[in-house]
């Protein structure tokens, strides 16, 4: 065995560790399946009319969020790549009677398609990767020459992480949070970096928006209304810099390959 094999296979032995461990918080907690997901869905409600399949690569699963949406439009074949083997068995035992739905537990960078697919969505896990911009390189090659990338992201520079930046709860928005170091994020970006990096992956950025007026934590807004919580989604369509969240839709290049 070579140096550089071992180091390959040691990098890719702490990155699993890594990945287990993270997945053993927040995720599947009142917290996250009560407001999170209730505000999460607006990014899922913005991001839908861009998948088509019926080939769809679904990067990263915590509880059929974005699986039930891809469903749901009918038609689609979804393909699962979780890392994690808390998350990837729940989505074994959730689709267990669905033949349109493959769950693939690998790292992502592990992950070898043996298809191309009309439509990827790499939702809120491209923070994670050592090196993201290399993976959508690869990315681009598992899409069929017409398809499309999804990809969100939450906003480093959102409202609420400013004014917790204000209150000295943090020394800047941008800078990892105690949420962050939990659950493994190794970055954040803002609209400007989101979009340097989709280029430097080699993609077309078509669509590029923020999502959702976040003012406060989600513990502070876990009780809000239906009614409030769509008012700040429509408020934040005047203050995308701000949203909570971004969401990107992309294309190959022209004469990329």
């Amino acid at each position: 065995m070579t140096t550089n094999h071992r180091t390959d296979e040691d990098a890719l032995a702490t990155a699993r560790s890594e990945v287990e461990r993270a997945s053993q918080h927040y995720y599947h907690t009142p917290l996250q399946m009560g407001i999170d997901n209730r505000t999460k869905q607006f990014v899922l409600e913005r991001c839908a009319p861009y998948i088509h399949g019926p080939r769809v690569l679904e990067l990263g699963y915590v509880d059929g969020l974005w699986t039930d949406e891809m469903l749901a439009r009918g038609g689609c074949k979804v393909d699962i790549v979780e890392g994690a083997a808390r998350h990837a068995e729940h989505a074994r035992e959730r689709y267990i009677q669905n033949a349109d739905v493959r769950v693939f537990h690998r790292l992502f960078q592990e992950f070898e398609p043996d298809t191309l697919y009309d439509t990827v969505i790499a939702g809120d896990m491209l923070r994670y990767l050592p090196d993201p911009a290399e993976f959508l390189m690869s990315i681009k090659g598992w899409l069929k020459d017409d398809g499309c990338l999804i990809a969100t992201i939450p906003n480093s520079r959102s409202l609420h992480r400013r004014i917790g930046a204000l209150m000295n709860m943090e020394a800047t928005p941008t800078g990892a949070n105690s949420r962050d170091m939990e659950v493994g994020n190794l970055r954040s970006y803002d609209r400007y970096e989101f979009r340097h990096l989709l280029l430097q992956g080699g993609f077309a950025v078509k669509v590029l928006r923020g999502c959702f007026l976040k003012p406060l934590s989600s513990a502070q807004m876990q009780d809000w209304n239906d009614d409030l919580l769509r008012a700040f989604l429509e408020i934040g369509d005047e203050l995308e810099d701000y949203c909570w969240f971004i969401y990107a839709v992309c294309h190959k290049r022209s004469g990329d390959k």
